[in-house]
């Protein structure tokens, strides 16, 4: 059995309009989204709407996705701490290979990012 909502309405110009809030947490909204909390959210969007559309309607899409952001954030250090402990670079005072050696080794993590966190 569906219960009745409860909405309250505000009057602009004769006109009534219900007072609906997208999000219940203010701070979240306010907030810019990182990187990969928006490829997390398009790639709900795209592939899996209706999964989008619930945290929408609860209004935690936003919160998820700042969520989403910060453990990729912390698993790309992780992972590329890692990989520079067991593939260090191997001449440190040539400047352009360390950058080409640490730029490689974050690909690498940030491949592994998005598919573990990101796009499932």
């Amino acid at each position: 059995m569906r219960q009745a909502v409860n909405l309250e309405y505000k009057e602009v110009d004769g006109i009534l309009y219900p007072k609906i809030e997208i999000s219940t947490d203010k701070e979240a909204d306010k907030k810019p989204l990182g990187k990969y909390g928006q490829m997390r959210m398009n790639f709900l969007r795209k592939n899996h709407p209706n999964q989008y559309s619930l945290l929408l309607a609860r209004g935690e899409l936003m919160s998820k996705m700042h969520q989403t952001n910060e453990k990729a954030h912390q698993r790309l250090e992780l992972i590329t701490e890692q990989m520079l402990k067991t593939d260090p670079i191997p001449d440190q005072k040539n400047t352009m290979e360390s950058f080409h050696h640490r730029e490689k080794i974050r690909q690498t993590a940030e491949e592994i990012v998005l598919h573990e966190i990101v796009y499932r």
